[in-house]
């Protein structure tokens, strides 16, 4: 009889530790509040973790969406509100939880709190090919090599940065760091009257892709076969601001020529050209996220 009692409390707490251990992590608890209005044409976006807490200030689905399953904004096919619609969240990691944890923590809070439901496929969609042009790279190599996160920007988590909306809307935001830059490689990106400029002291080329595909009509994927951090400054007109340039704000009394006197930037493929870089126009297989559905007000705290 106690041999019988016995083998049964050993099935019975590995029956327990396998579910525990097939369990995804979740946070201990979470805070999540809809943001408050920001300045017109300005929005300040934190994402942050330390202390055993993750801390976001004014982000969208579509940011949290991005940083949990590790994909780029254009493999997510969902709603427009997913990225207007925004949130303040506070939430306490569990004991023996890391940073590493975090993707699959917000995996468990957006299906919870949002009920999103979503599938992964694979599209074939037209790309552009960061090469190598004909007379090879022309890089410099950078100062300080950063320990950022190198797959292009996935996991923006340790950053904050403040993204600037350009004049008529249309087109993908502007990011500048917000605070002191972090890690000696901080991306920034900032508007004037003939384009737009781009500067890195620390950055690969998958990042420098991941971060101009925001202005391109499709991604732009490298290809180039280089590794290492660089150092970049480009100014460009970006493809999905075209015309928009007609429409921005006259210039300062103070210098009422400087608008009029400025050519126009040159296009991000012939920015690149002076790194030795090109763009090919390809096809190529992406994974893409489907939104199937998603809640856009979270249940309650």
């Amino acid at each position: 009889m106690k041999s019988r009692l016995l083998c049964a409390l050993l099935v019975l707490s590995a029956v327990a530790a396998f579910a525990q251990a097939g369990d995804k992590l979740a946070f201990e608890v979470a805070s999540i509040k809809p943001a408050p209005p920001q300045p017109m044409n300005q929005t300040r976006i934190g994402m942050q973790t330390d202390g055993g807490m993750l801390r976001y200030t004014n982000v969208s689905i579509r940011e949290m969406i991005r940083v949990a399953y590790k994909v780029k904004d254009f493999q997510i096919e969902g709603p427009d509100w997913m990225g207007t619609t925004r949130f303040d969240i506070s939430a306490k990691f569990p004991a023996g939880a890391t940073e590493d944890n975090v993707p699959e923590m917000l995996q468990a809070l957006l299906a919870e709190r949002f009920k999103l439901i979503l599938h992964k496929d694979s599209q074939e969609r037209p790309v552009y090919a960061m090469v190598v042009g004909k007379n090879g790279p022309k890089l410099k190599a950078a100062e300080v090599q950063t320990n950022a996160p190198t797959d292009g920007g996935a996991n923006p988590s340790a950053y904050g940065v403040t993204v600037s909306t350009p004049i008529g809307g249309s087109s993908p935001p502007a990011l500048r760091p917000s605070g002191p830059v972090r890690r000696g490689g901080a991306m920034m990106m900032s508007m004037a009257a003939n384009g737009m400029t781009f500067n890195a002291p620390s950055a690969t080329i998958a990042q420098l892709a991941e971060a101009l595909s925001r202005f391109t009509e499709r991604p732009i994927q490298d290809a180039t076969g280089i590794d290492g951090q660089y150092e970049f400054e480009l100014t460009f007109m970006p493809e999905t601001m075209r015309g928009i340039q007609r429409r921005m704000p006259p210039p300062a009394a103070d210098h009422p020529g400087d608008a009029a006197d400025t050519p126009p930037a040159e296009s991000i493929a012939e920015a690149l050209q002076h790194y030795g870089l090109k763009l090919e126009p390809r096809k190529s297989a992406v994974d893409v996220l489907t939104i199937e559905h998603v809640e856009k007000t979270p249940t309650e705290n």
